[in-house]
């Protein structure tokens, strides 16, 4: 048996962070084909890019974690999804390496354990009379207006 990451492994983790070969390969320095030729098998994956992963898995994890708690403490749970990297970014200081389609996948997570969430543009959310509000490192959640 071996720790070496293999490129099917590589590939499941990546769709199941919502990451597109882009976007990994921006995280980890490389070039888009590189990834691709991981997934592929053609080209041994390094051992910096299992423990990369692990991080991006672990960060993900704890986001969809400070989210769930953010919103299972609301009467009324809203959150804020990105249509644009740069929309997250100007948003989320600090995830400035991750992808709009990555916080989708985070609130996609979340909502599987937090009922009747609501989930919208920060512009759908306000034109349905909730307020924004921040939570930590999670990300936009909303109030209802009274």
């Amino acid at each position: 048996m071996t720790d070496s990451m293999t490129g099917g492994e590589l590939q499941t983790v990546r769709e199941y962070l919502g990451l597109t070969h882009d976007a990994l390969a921006g995280i980890l320095g490389v070039n888009p084909r590189t990834v691709r030729s991981w997934e592929s098998g053609r080209d041994r994956i390094p051992e910096r890019v299992r423990e990369e992963v692990e991080r991006i898995e672990s960060d993900t994890a704890a986001a969809v974690g400070e989210l769930v708690a953010a919103l299972g403490d609301m009467r009324d749970p809203a959150v804020a999804v990105y249509r644009t990297d740069e929309d997250l970014h100007a948003a989320r200081p600090g995830l400035e390496h991750l992808t709009a389609r990555w916080w989708r996948h985070v609130v996609a997570r979340t909502v599987t354990e937090v009922p009747g969430v609501v989930i919208g543009t920060a512009d759908e959310l306000l034109d349905h009379g909730y307020t924004i509000a921040s939570s930590a490192h999670a990300g936009t959640v909303t109030t209802p207006l009274a």
